[in-house]
């Protein structure tokens, strides 16, 4: 656990005067408290999240949300919390705008990817277009995928998929706030997998399109 992490490196550092340690050893032990320390932050605030939802108090802005904003804020977070990990965008060039909160939206994206970057093995995709009356927003991985049977159960509070190779660290949030904040938007979520060559899962986004006013698009 995150706080198990801390710990024994603060531990490590303030035995440091019986057991000196060469720069690089202290660099990664205060490295390590960083990392979990950001970890820990997230286990937090997906409880929070959660929380927020489960007591129907979330508060969703009818703003209008430029999409491709949304995704690129969550792709800028998203890799500098997997750095070395490679997030592949793209964005059509007409992509629309919808009604609802940006700072949701990118969360939204940012869980997606961070769950991806999780389960994947060398690189997340996102991608963004218009379909019809909607704005369709999907982020794929390249790992094991998810059994047919758990395809709506990744959605579920604190549930991890089955198998070794999808228990990875997490509280089994993520999803189901994404599920949580698309549904206060008026969109869907859903997953599909395997998503490429018999492998891998895709996470579905839909979320109504809404035009722009005039005055608006004449900025």
């Amino acid at each position: 656990t995150p706080l198990a992490a801390i710990t024994g490196a603060v531990t490590t550092l303030q035995r440091s005067d019986e057991a000196p340690l060469h720069a690089d050893q202290r660099a990664e032990q205060l490295d390590t408290i960083g990392q979990e320390a950001a970890r820990l932050n997230r286990f937090v605030t997906n409880l929070l999240e959660m929380s927020r939802i489960d007591q129907g108090v979330v508060k969703v802005r009818r703003d209008w949300v430029d999409v491709g904003d949304a995704i690129r804020l969550a792709v800028e977070r998203t890799r500098k919390t997997h750095p070395g990990r490679q997030t592949r965008v793209s964005l059509a060039p007409d992509l629309g705008f919808v009604r609802g909160d940006q700072d949701l939206l990118s969360q939204v994206v940012f869980n997606l990817l961070d769950n991806a970057h999780k389960y994947g093995e060398t690189e997340v995709s996102v991608h963004a277009r218009n379909e019809g009356d909607q704005v369709t927003i999907s982020v794929t991985d390249d790992g094991p995928g998810v059994k047919p049977a758990d395809l709506e159960r990744i959605f579920e509070k604190f549930f991890r998929a089955g198998g070794t190779d999808r228990r990875k660290p997490g509280t089994g949030l993520g999803l189901s706030i994404c599920r949580g904040l698309v549904r206060a938007m008026g969109g869907t979520i859903k997953a599909e997998s395997p998503a490429i060559r018999r492998r891998g899962t895709r996470l579905i986004v839909r979320l109504p399109l809404a035009e722009l006013p005039k005055e608006e698009e004449a900025r």
